[in-house]
This record gives C-alpha cells, structure tokens and sequence, in this order.
C-alpha cells in the first residue's frame, strides 16, 4: 500500500534583498521574521489564507504556501 506523503511549507521572498526563506509553520516564519519586518501579523496572514489560496502580497515580501513533493513510501502491512 502506497501512502502520499506531502508536507506543508511556506515560502517567503522579500523584495528589498531578493532573499528567499522556507519554513514548515507560520509559527517558524515568525520566529526569524517580526511583523513588522513582514508588513503583516501572523493572525492577518492566517485569516488571509482562510479566504484564498493565493500568495499573500504586500510592497516588503510574498509568502506562498505550498506542499513539499517528497518520495512515496511504502507501508508495510502488519
């Protein structure tokens, strides 16, 4: 049996530097980025995405959300 394994990660680019940063939560781009330095608060950013599943856009930066493509893995059955 095949299981699907995806992971959820999020990309955020700010514009000033080009700078390209990957995380697994909201919770960890907030750990390295303020709100301030983003442009948006981390509950905006979530309310946001409850709407749409756009990148989120503003004149710092662009977060998208994404899955991460990884191998499939076999499940052994027991």
């Amino acid at each position: 049996m095949e299981k699907e394994d995806k992971r959820r990660v999020i990309h955020v680019e700010i514009k000033a530097t080009g700078e390209h940063r990957y995380f697994a939560s909201p919770a960890a781009v907030y750990e390295v980025f303020s709100s301030q330095e983003l442009g948006i608060a981390r509950q905006s950013l979530l309310n946001y995405w409850q709407k749409t599943e756009l990148p989120y856009e503003n004149s710092v930066c662009i977060i998208r959300k994404g899955e991460l493509e990884r191998k499939t893995k076999l499940k052994k059955e027991v």
